[in-house]
């Protein structure tokens, strides 16, 4: 009797992560679903602040001081756009003109020819296949990238929506929620919910930290070494690093592309695949763990392996949730745990 009633937290808790991954197998069937109402649940927590501000300094009624804020950050965003959109069409334009005139196979065979007279083991016609085959496939990931990208944030425009809502109905359904918690039970699940809110808003910080971080050290190293529209490519490599790990390699094939029309040959090659390996690097090594590992107080390690797990189970999507359920999971455990034992709750 003793020593099932000193395993009854173990039980207990083995109990609730089984409920959790069964909840969360269930919800892998619609994955861009629950990524919706994830990111959605995490912006109304970074901006319930300004929503608090509004209503207790301002003396605004709720949903006049969410729709204030929301027509802050939409007007924001809309006048950016009206300023950018132009100036991004223009310069897509422009290098598609120089590349699609630019005699690209001819250049290829020119670079297969001086390789295989200065390699002599390197067969000019084997070398410009191989290059040929490398290149199309490589467009192709990044076509296939760029459209999975796009087709997220399509999925991703209902966000606004729910946002609205969970701000709005949020902190009344929580309340009715913890209501229905027995007694025992209270103080233990408040410091799961607060702790789990906390996690992934530091994990929501540093997820949009480390895109920015990555953009601007892509758009400093393209033009450190004299890549024309280096703000473009290293924008849209920021943008690609959303999802975790792409956003170096997605930036190197146009960064490849534009060098190509830009010198007339394939020598800023090898100055791109430095670049892209580098910037990786400091991703993986520096700015990743500072962003990602000490918000939701993961391992790097353990960071890497749970994207990786993402991925495999559901593509792009899985690796956008991966540390997002990982972390969920994770509290939800260990505080389970802890509280259980602390606050002896023994029935």
């Amino acid at each position: 009797m003793r020593t099932f009633t000193a395993n009854r937290p173990i039980l207990k808790v083995s109990f609730l992560l089984g409920l959790l991954l069964a909840g969360f197998w269930v919800a892998s069937f619609v994955p861009s679903l629950v990524l919706a109402l994830i990111l959605s649940t995490l912006l109304a927590f970074v901006l319930r602040p300004v929503v608090k501000i509004l209503e207790f300094r301002l003396g605004l009624r709720g949903s006049i001081a969410i729709l204030c804020v929301f027509l802050l950050g939409g007007g924001t965003f809309v006048l950016a756009a009206i300023e950018l959109f132009p100036v991004l069409v223009d310069r897509i334009e422009t290098l598609y003109n120089r590349f699609s005139n630019f005699p690209f196979q001819a250049k290829l065979n020119e670079a297969a020819h001086d390789l295989s007279r200065h390699v002599p083991i390197a067969d000019a016609v084997t070398v410009s296949e191989r290059a040929n085959s490398f290149i199309a496939e490589a467009v192709a990931s990044l076509g296939q990238t760029v459209e999975n990208i796009f087709s997220t944030i399509a999925i991703l425009g209902i966000v606004p929506f729910i946002t609205y809502f969970v701000l709005a109905e949020g902190d009344r359904a929580l309340k009715r929620l913890i209501e229905r918690v027995p007694n025992k039970y209270f103080e233990m699940t408040l410091n799961v919910l607060y702790k789990i809110q906390r996690d992934l808003v530091g994990y929501l910080r540093g997820w949009i930290l480390d895109s920015i971080i990555i953009g601007l050290l892509s758009v400093a190293g393209l033009w450190l070494i004299g890549i024309d529209y280096p703000v473009v490519i290293g924008s849209l490599a920021g943008i690609a690093n959303l999802v975790p790990y792409l956003g170096p390699v997605v930036g190197a094939v146009p960064a490849f592309l534009v060098s190509v029309t830009q010198f007339g040959d394939f020598r800023m090659l090898l100055p791109i695949v430095v670049l892209t390996v580098a910037i990786q690097t400091i991703d993986n090594i520096v700015v990743q763990p500072l962003c990602f590992a000490k918000a939701v107080d993961m391992h790097p390690l353990t960071v890497i392996l749970v994207l990786v797990v993402g991925n495999e189970l559901m593509g792009v999507v899985g690796m956008l949730l991966a540390i997002p359920i990982a972390t969920i999971l994770k509290v939800s455990t260990v505080e389970t745990y802890w509280g259980l034992r602390n606050y002896q709750i023994t029935a």
